[in-house]
């Protein structure tokens, strides 16, 4: 499949298993599973609709995306002007509680997912056709590595689904400990690891898949949350020696609409617009929510002016990624009478400031609707593991790479030019493990602002560094809710708890 898109192609075949619990019988005119998966080809649709779980609307792309992976670090604030916006905020201020129905709604599509894996992990090993299965398999695996690695971040301890329940005593499981975990989510990306293509062998015609590069790079983020950073460094480095992915040579033109495939997107999280599939679900809320209110979007999120001063003097990283007030968006004609009608944008609502890495000219909006626009939210890219590798090699007692690679990476966001040519971004020299631990976590923080990863950052380096991450957002940002050992985790949807008879006990900080 040339280009893979990222749309429900086996949704009406595929049951959720977790609905027989309240179904007896199987509606006339719907495909059993065990009828779909007789025809081996189908597990390729299976697949499919695994890859389909990354755009889905609100989960990975919409609020709650944003509500836990975002909002309680210090890089986005909710528009007061709007309830979706005034509810992301109760997660900047930690006054949410175990009823949010945000928090709901991530547990419920996070094990939708799941099970989307289990329909394909249990009946591969059946298969005749084991080159079929082993790839399907692999790719079935990763996603489920995925979305658990997901839960421990999300929730710490939640149940494990290794598999589509059989029975009614498997609908209503305990939690499993983070190790237990642990131990899945790297049994399965040592197997996705080991039967994965490459994205060369992939070709073209997989572009959208995952990949072993992808596998591994994954594997290395795990095992850096971990605090193994010698495994970190390993996995890594193996991506870096295995040649198959680069930075792209242009940090703004990274997120371009039209580039949607690059050197550097290790696992597209692509949401490509097609009017005839997406009745009625046109608009993507990644766009939309990060859009200017009045002008085009909803204007839900906005970057916080904290996120702006952390920026270095002169980092065009800040220019390609915040837009300002009277910036121009090409093709654009403002509503706002008293704004030139030259592209020229207005902010009517309470800030000054948007995402610019989801704006671009009007020429790549289909329909002329700004929410109509193809995005691929990377979910993994190259820079990512780069610094993984940095980060590793500095605790391990290796400055000398992890400079190596900051070089890299800041050579690129100065527009592939050395600090000499370019005058921005001085060269990092220093090599005391502690100072150079906050330069390489200071350069993640701006890399890869605004892409869904600074709150579980932060959580994890209270760990390496216990008070840092207390300290910040009590002491610098005055958030006087947050409790680390409260807030570090969210609490289990209190619905989960309610339904499940006594078997699903509540995170002890939430009790």
């Amino acid at each position: 499949m040339s280009k893979l898109k990222y749309i429900f192609l086996a949704a009406g075949l595929l049951s959720f298993a977790s609905c027989k619990k309240f179904l007896e019988k199987t509606p006339q005119g719907v495909v059993s599973d065990d009828q779909f998966f007789a025809d081996e080809k189908n597990v390729d649709l299976a697949v499919n609709r695994i890859y389909g779980t990354l755009s889905w609307r609100e989960y990975t792309i919409g609020r709650q995306f944003f509500s836990t992976h975002e909002m309680g670090g210090e890089d986005y604030v909710g528009s007061s002007n709007n309830g979706i916006g005034t509810t992301l905020n109760l997660f900047q201020s930690f006054t949410y509680d175990p009823s949010n129905g945000f928090l709901q709604q991530y547990w419920d599509r996070t094990y939708a997912n799941l099970n989307f894996c289990n329909q394909v992990t249990d009946r591969t090993p059946a298969m005749k056709n084991r080159e079929l299965a082993e790839k399907a398999e692999a790719q079935a695996k990763f996603f489920r590595a995925y979305y658990h690695f997901e839960l421990v971040n999300v929730f710490g301890q939640a149940p494990l689904r290794d598999h589509v329940p059989t029975s009614a005593a498997e609908y209503d499981i305990p939690k499993s400990s983070e190790e237990d975990l642990y131990k899945l989510i790297i049994s399965d990306l040592e197997y996705a690891i080991a039967h994965l293509p490459t994205r060369t062998q992939w070709g073209t015609a997989g572009n959208g898949r995952i990949s072993k590069g992808t596998a591994q790079g994954l594997l290395a983020k795990v095992y850096l949350f971990r605090q193994d950073y010698a495994k970190a460094q390993q996995y890594a480095n193996d991506v870096i020696t295995g040649g198959e992915y680069s930075l792209f040579n242009d940090y703004r033109l990274l997120f371009s609409p039209d580039k949607l495939y690059s050197s550097e997107n290790m696992m597209p999280g692509g949401y490509l617009f097609t009017s005839t599939i997406w009745s009625g679900r046109w608009y993507n809320p990644y766009l939309q929510y990060q859009g200017v209110s009045g002008e085009f979007g909803d204007g839900v999120l906005y970057p916080a002016q904290a996120l702006v001063n952390s920026y270095e003097p002169g980092d065009p990283r800040k220019a390609a990624t915040i837009l300002s007030n009277g910036d121009k968006v090409d093709g654009w004609v403002s509503k706002d009478a008293n704004t030139p009608k030259d592209g020229t944008v207005h902010f009517p609502a309470n800030t000054t400031i948007a995402n610019k890495k989801v704006i671009w000219p009007k020429s790549y909006w289909n329909n002329g609707e700004f929410s109509f626009q193809n995005v691929n939210p990377m979910f993994l890219r190259y820079a990512d593991v780069l610094l993984i590798y940095a980060e590793a090699s500095n605790e391990l007692g290796d400055p000398g790479k992890a400079l190596t690679i900051l070089e890299q990476i800041r050579y690129r966001a100065r527009g592939n030019k050395t600090f000499s040519e370019a005058g921005v971004l001085p060269q990092i020299m220093v090599t005391d493990k502690a100072q150079l631990r906050e330069k390489i976590w200071q350069e993640r923080h701006i890399e890869l602002a605004l892409e869904g990863h600074r709150w579980f950052d932060l959580v994890r380096y209270n760990k390496v560094v216990p008070g840092y991450t207390v300290n910040l957002l009590k002491d610098v940002y005055q958030r006087s809710a947050f409790d680390y050992n409260r807030h570090s985790k969210f609490p289990i949807p209190q619905n989960m708890i309610t339904s499940s008879q006594g078997v699903l006990t509540q995170n002890d900080a939430w009790k």
